[in-house]
């Protein structure tokens, strides 16, 4: 710290503010451990997976399996995911992605409109409650008037749709896109096929209040999952699926209806949405091997800001429910048989949380306080095992800023956070018997996390160590009598301690740097790895601009992590490196990029406690992609 003090008393100058949403409060201050994509990047890649991989501590897996959705762990949570994500909470535009019980799927996301990206790594829960081991806050761009055609091609049979047409008027904005995408995959058995409708209208007041209504309908008639393989298998042939996969079937489909509203004017803010998801999936296995799953989930929320002298504060309450009607058959070598399970599941949840700034000279003080409660029921229809539960949780946060100068900032910040299990992860009873595994129970944690800052005009620095406590943790596991089928179990207490570092060098008018940097321990009880969590990650991204083309170099290092609870499978460490260029032409914008230069050897997902020895999901070798956007 007195080191950088001395730099930046050289340098000093008056930082212009940045407000960032995902802290919830309008503070130009911010944690340390909150990172920001900007949209300047978002332009090149072609999943949101790819856009969080320079974020310290942040886990991506499972980008090209599409049945399994992307996966994501911030700082270890969400590595029990078998599917989509788990443990973080997600939001678009300020409307919940994440359902009530804490599951998350980006499938339904157009890419095509993303802006920025703010991600809150650590616990979070006294912000938005369950689920919150980390936030990801996605945004879209400002609507305009533009009509567009994008048309993308690559390796592996990559087609990639899109038409957006954008209306602004005084009173009105309005935007529509449509995609449409296609792939079948690196691996055999791997394909996939969605198309994605999203509508948006804003409508604006001469008062100036804003009420957006937004629609979005997502259907994926096919995703298919090429299954896990072991370490032989994946010597013999990196790209084959498994053989019990295709016996059976096992993939996805997916239908999706999204509507949301959310009103804003000078005093408060309010939103509403409902989603409706059906899933039929067939999986790798006889008895209940195919799932049909007709989720609802909806609620509403409304914050109020207050300023006033030195004082800064919001308060809110939130209110969500999930309504799944879970049916199991037995999957006949991919035909549907007899009725294994018949239920319906509910979680309700109601939340309040209130959070105040304090001011004084060179120092703030936050504190933040969350209340929360849940109801969770099941009505068993093929037997005697309804059920039903009451959880609540009160969640609490401080934190301490202080500035050393207008370049040199530091903070402290203590927070608790509480994770339930989802209702999938309930229902997946070990015994084999319907109704809830009433053998799992939340996960709580305690976090404390201190950092400093440095920035000047051309360089921007941070460091962030936290240390985090977790009590009876939820992991994943496979039993022999179900093999292919997930269960999942309480491992008791878990110790997650690291550093973070960020560096970004504005080496010229036309050049930038930006290094992530994350070395961390997550050590169960027991003393073993949390499997899945790379105990270290590095990335690195030049970008470049030579006249009007733009060029982009992205290095990715991720250290050894294990592919089970007793750490006797280790997954090997590796590097990938990805260019992109990206030039303008008149009224098109061409785009062409090459994933993983080197052909490194590499795993896309690893199943935890896979039974056999199927922890390995083989990554793509080398693919190349070209793009072209029409503004017509």
């Amino acid at each position: 710290m007195l080191l950088f003090s001395a730099i930046c008393h050289a340098q000093v100058q008056q930082l212009e503010e940045v407000v960032l949403r995902a802290q919830r409060i309008q503070s130009s201050i911010q944690p340390l451990s909150q990172t920001t994509v900007a949209q300047d990047s978002l332009l090149l890649k072609q999943d949101i997976g790819e856009l969080l991989q320079g974020v310290p501590s942040l886990f991506v897996s499972s980008q090209q399996n599409f049945s399994q959705d992307t996966r994501i762990s911030i700082r270890g949570f969400g590595t029990r995911a078998t599917f989509g994500i788990r443990g973080i909470k997600v939001l678009w535009d300020g409307i919940p992605v994440t359902t009530p019980d804490g599951q998350t799927q980006l499938d339904h996301i157009p890419l095509s409109s993303m802006g920025t990206i703010e991600v809150i790594r650590g616990v979070s829960s006294g912000l938005y409650g369950n689920a919150s081991g980390g936030v990801i806050m996605l945004k879209s761009t400002p609507i305009k008037n533009e009509q567009t055609l994008t048309a993308t091609f690559g390796d592996f049979g990559t087609q990639h749709l899109v038409g957006s047409y954008g209306s602004k008027k005084e009173n009105n904005l309005f935007r529509a896109i449509v995609e449409h995408k296609k792939y079948r995959g690196y691996r055999h058995w791997s394909g996939y096929e969605n198309s994605l409708i999203n509508l948006s209208n804003t409508f604006r007041t001469t008062n100036g209040n804003k009420l957006t209504v937004d629609y979005s309908y997502f259907n994926s008639p096919m995703a298919l999952d090429a299954g896990g393989l072991t370490a032989a298998e994946v010597t013999e042939n990196r790209n084959q699926a498994r053989q019990r996969n295709l016996d059976y079937k096992a993939g996805e489909k997916v239908q999706q209806h999204q509507f949301t509203a959310r009103w804003h004017n000078n005093k408060w803010t309010a939103y509403g949405f409902f989603t409706r998801r059906n899933l039929n999936a067939k999986l790798p296995f006889e008895f209940g091997g195919q799932i049909d799953l007709g989720r609802s989930y909806y609620g509403l929320g409304m914050q109020k800001d207050g300023r006033k002298k030195r004082w800064l504060w919001q308060y809110g309450v939130e209110a969500a429910a999930q309504r799944d009607g879970r049916n199991r058959f037995k999957n006949i070598l991919g035909e549907k048989g007899t009725a294994t399970l018949d239920q319906s599941e509910r979680f309700y949840t109601l939340g309040a949380y209130g959070i105040v700034e304090l001011a004084l000279n060179d120092w703030r003080l936050r504190a933040t306080l969350r209340a929360d409660t849940h109801r969770i029921q099941l009505v068993d229809f093929m037997g005697s095992n309804s059920d039903k539960k009451n959880l609540s949780a009160y969640s609490p946060a401080i934190a301490v800023f202080y500035s050393f100068s207008p370049s040199l900032s530091s903070y402290i910040r203590w927070g608790t956070g509480f994770e339930t299990p989802s209702l999938n992860e309930l229902s997946a009873n070990p015994t084999g018997e319907t109704g809830f595994n009433n053998m799992l129970a939340p996960q709580q944690s305690e976090e404390i996390e201190v950092g400093v800052r440095l920035k000047t005009k051309i360089f921007d620095a941070s460091v962030t160590l936290f240390t985090t406590t977790t009590e009876d943790e939820i992991l994943s596991y496979e039993l022999s009598a179900f093999p292919g089928q997930d269960f999942f179990r309480n491992i008791g207490r878990v110790d997650r301690k690291g550093i973070e570092a960020t560096a970004n060098f504005r080496m010229a008018k036309t050049a930038t740097l930006k290094l992530n940097y994350s070395q961390g321990t997550f050590k169960t009880q027991d003393g073993n790895d949390l499997p899945n969590v790379p105990r270290s990650q590095f990335s690195a991204s030049l970008h470049h601009l030579f006249g009007n083309t733009a060029v982009s170099l992205n290095l990715r290092h991720v250290g050894k992590r294990f592919a089970d609870s007793k750490n006797l499978i280790e997954v090997p460490k590796f590097w990938t490196a990805d260019l992109y260029a990206q030039r303008k032409w008149g009224i098109t914008t061409w785009t062409m990029g090459i994933h993983n230069i080197a052909n490194a050897h590499y795993y896309d997902n690893i199943r935890i406690n896979a039974f056999g020895g199927r922890y390995f999901e083989p990554a793509a070798m080398r693919q190349a992609f070209a793009r072209v956007r029409v503004q017509l």
